[in-house]
């Protein structure tokens, strides 16, 4: 059996882990008591809540090549295949859109989001990995990410010179607010808008550039010391360019591409190397349900989360369920025995496993929503 029809289990165990740590870093107890690593950078530098929605969007790329592969025939007509592309695009968005408007009902509706950065990212990503060849695509994702750095760094907007941005001067929230006037995340612009999309792709195809190590015809040790060499020369070019250029999530820098990609490569090599080198799996098989459904499992869990911060009456008066279940429930045991922290983390982690649980009930019944 060639490379490129092995199932890579690896692939479903890191998006599952991915999609696990988004969860686990969007559902805090109290967004008050937050361990550090699990809060977002404002602004500039770089957290584990920083590197997971690059995790997933790196494998995302990486599956493309096995997709793609199994979807693209000689001779054979891609109109279906552009029709599941286009029809995949607008379903994320208009979940994206549905997991808002849960989030702040009565609200003006917030437009960008993480599931509509998926949907562009997907679109842009495969029509590229369709038309070029492998060894054409890390070209182009060092071009998106040097036309990125352009248009931040040199692109002169709304009367003042261009400069080094800043979350109150950048050109990529200028054009959100052209764009998306009163429906963005915060009024200063919002950290999933339309020109951190250009960057993120070539996160996205690097992760094609490792898929496709993966399925070429070379020995194991060969297949291993590409994605680790790879990983390494992203990682130090990412924080060599991080110098002059920091890394910075709500921008989605150059730098920030790079340096999490690189780290991707690794936690991918190590889950490869566990999964499908050394066999060593019962410790993945949850997140291999996981990411079996993954984009489901993250909209389910986050339209529950979004549920759990509605006011109920049985919560008090402009209470919620979350809030009573932090601040009766889980802090006066956890909280008083430890910290308020880990009481928020329990409450996170409980989503996560619920999450999972379900995760797996469909992957037994052979459940599969391909959103």
């Amino acid at each position: 059996m060639s490379p490129g029809a092995q199932r890579v289990e690896s692939l479903d165990v890191f998006r599952g882990f991915a999609v696990a740590s988004m969860i686990l870093v969007n559902n805090p107890g109290s967004w008050d008591h937050v361990f550090e690593p699990l809060q977002h950078s404002a602004w500039n530098g770089c957290s584990f809540a920083d590197v997971v929605f690059p995790f997933f969007i790196f494998i995302l790329g990486m599956a493309m090549p096995f997709a793609f592969a199994r979807r693209v025939q000689p001779g054979r007509a891609r109109t279906a295949l552009y029709t599941h592309i286009a029809r995949r695009t607008a379903v994320l968005i208009v979940l994206g859109i549905v997991l808002n408007i849960a989030e702040a009902p009565g609200a003006p509706v917030r437009i960008p989001g993480v599931l509509q950065r998926i949907a562009l990212v997907y679109f842009a990503t495969s029509l590229i990995v369709l038309h070029t060849r492998p060894r054409q695509r890390i070209p182009i994702a060092v071009v998106l990410l040097v036309v990125h750095w352009a248009l931040l760094a040199l692109v002169p907007f709304g009367g003042v010179p261009a400069g080094a941005p800043t979350p109150e001067h950048n050109f990529g929230a200028f054009i959100d607010l052209w764009i998306f006037p009163g429906h963005l995340l915060t009024p200063l612009g919002d950290p999933e808008g339309l020109v951190g999309t250009i960057s993120t792709v070539g996160t996205a195809l690097l992760g094609t550039a490792a898929g496709d190590w993966i399925r070429r015809r070379q020995p194991m040790r060969s297949r291993v010391a590409g994605l680790l060499g790879g990983a390494g020369v992203s990682l130090a070019i990412g924080l060599l360019w991080a110098i002059v250029w920091p890394l910075n999530k709500p921008l989605w820098s150059g730098s920030y591409a790079l340096f999490t990609a690189g780290l991707a490569g690794f936690a991918f090599t190590a889950c490869y190397l566990l999964v499908d080198v050394m066999r060593i799996r019962a410790w993945g098989r949850p997140f291999v349900w996981l990411g079996a459904n993954p984009l489901a499992i993250y909209f389910l869990s986050g339209l529950v989360g979004d549920l759990f911060e509605q006011p109920v009456l049985s919560a008090g008066a402009g209470g919620t369920m979350k809030t009573w279940v932090f601040w009766e429930v889980l802090e006066p045991r956890i909280g008083a025995a430890l910290s308020e922290e880990w009481a928020s983390l329990a409450f996170a982690v409980a989503l996560v496993v619920v999450s999972l649980a379900v995760a797996g009930v469909m992957y037994r019944r052979n459940i599969r929503i391909q959103i």
